[in-house]
């Protein structure tokens, strides 16, 4: 078999097209997970009864169970709930109509919320209580010491896992051409499709993810080094 490089170049132009969508997707999914893990790190610190169990199981499940079978499903049940649900409210919509993208963002929103809770709370667990009580005993309130003290200090903890979580998130989104979603291993399956050369398409992704990660991987070490100049100022 004759390898075509020339395929393989075209297919990397093509695969590109969809860097762009799966970066905003990468993206959206962080920040929905930060902000759910967030809520879930803050009832398990803070103990709330009966809710603090419920999140114990769905971390525990959520982390537990392989991403490819929460896709399935999610794909196998949400776009029937929202057909059920709109057909209540008076509108029409068949669940081979409800947008992939959603049960993308969905799924991966759901396990990303388990991983960056922890993550948050280990940060948060990170501070040395006795700076908390030293800057209430300057005068600091509640709120100033959150927003001065363990905010801060927090987040030069948790950013760097952020970073990483970008970077993982942007690779397991190539398992969401399994339920029709349009990203970079999609994009180089379709190409694949047209030309009949998927060895070259594979490749091209391949090249296309380690471009990006290498891209990423150096500004992320970049930002760790500021913090890490800043934590020591």
């Amino acid at each position: 078999m004759n390898f075509d490089f020339q395929v393989m170049f075209e297919t990397i132009l093509i695969v590109l097209q969809a860097v762009p969508r799966t970066f905003l997707i990468a993206f959206l999914i962080l920040l929905v997970g930060i902000l759910f893990g967030g809520i879930i790190a803050f009832i398990k610190i803070k103990q709330v009864p009966i809710l603090s169990q419920i999140i114990n199981v769905f971390v525990s499940y959520v982390r537990g169970v392989p991403l490819i079978v929460h896709l399935f499903v999610v794909m196998s049940s949400l776009p029937e709930g929202a057909s059920s649900l709109l057909k209540a409210v008076g509108f029409e919509m068949q669940p081979h109509e409800f947008p992939s993208i959603l049960i993308v963002l969905v799924t991966y929103s759901f396990l990303e919320a388990a991983i960056q809770s922890e993550n948050i709370r280990g940060a948060f667990q990170s501070i040395d209580p006795q700076q908390i009580e030293a800057g209430l005993s300057i005068g600091f309130t509640r709120r100033q010491n959150l927003r001065r003290i363990i905010i801060p200090q927090a987040m030069a903890v948790a950013l760097p896992m952020f970073l990483n979580a970008l970077l993982k998130i942007i690779k397991a989104l190539s398992l969401a051409f399994t339920v029709g979603a349009v990203d970079i291993m999609a994009q180089a399956r379709f190409a694949a499709a047209l030309s009949s050369r998927y060895l070259e398409s594979y490749i091209a992704a391949a090249l296309v993810y380690w471009f990006i990660c290498g891209i990423l991987l150096i500004v992320f070490n970049k930002i760790e080094k500021r913090l890490q100049l800043g934590s020591t100022r």
